[in-house]
């Protein structure tokens, strides 16, 4: 059965490297046999019907065609549609933010150990927040992207998996086109 999937490439159209054009990219994945394709935004936010139902199946496919069509080595972060919407639902930190555009969600590669998580949880990160559940990292970070201090590095680094951040804003207009 045909599945609905959320392809979340990290670092793409990002400053000068990693540039991949949209519409070349949904040509090339026409071609490859995924159907329904649409791009959200330029960042690489790829939305794809995909004959496999496996999110794993579909990242490493993603990352291989990046590669080879665009040279373009990137992680992909893949979610399906049910997935991206639970987010939206879930919204762990709602009471404490204020503009959508300064909070995230962390796509993470795997759920990471729950040792790592519970030690980010128990310090203190004022004035950002953060909640970890299953494979999502949710921050707030009131002083802006820019000045945070739980950046997606930060994360890869201290939970050991690969991280890919969208602003709320921008998890909205994905699920909008799914």
């Amino acid at each position: 059965m045909a599945e609905r999937f959320v392809v979340l490439p990290r670092g793409i159209n990002v400053g000068k490297g990693n540039r991949v054009p949209m519409a070349q990219l949904r040509s090339v994945l026409a071609d490859v046999g995924y159907t329904d394709v649409a791009t959200v935004l330029q960042s690489g936010n790829v939305i794809v019907t995909s004959p496999t139902d496996s999110p794993r199946e579909v990242a490493l496919a993603m990352e291989r065609l990046l590669s080879k069509e665009f040279d373009v080595n990137v992680r992909c972060m893949v979610r399906t549609a049910e997935q991206v919407r639970a987010v939206l639902k879930h919204d762990p930190l709602r009471e404490v933010v204020t503009n959508p555009s300064r909070y995230l969600v962390n796509f993470l590669s795997d759920e990471p150990q729950p040792g790592l998580v519970t030690e980010i949880l128990a310090e203190d990160h004022s004035p950002e927040a953060i909640a970890i559940e299953g494979a999502e990292a949710y921050v707030w970070s009131p002083d802006g992207v820019a000045r945070m201090t739980l950046s997606y590095g930060l994360l890869e680094k201290r939970l050991g998996v690969a991280a890919t951040a969208r602003n709320w804003n921008t998890v909205h207009k994905i699920a909008a086109k799914l």
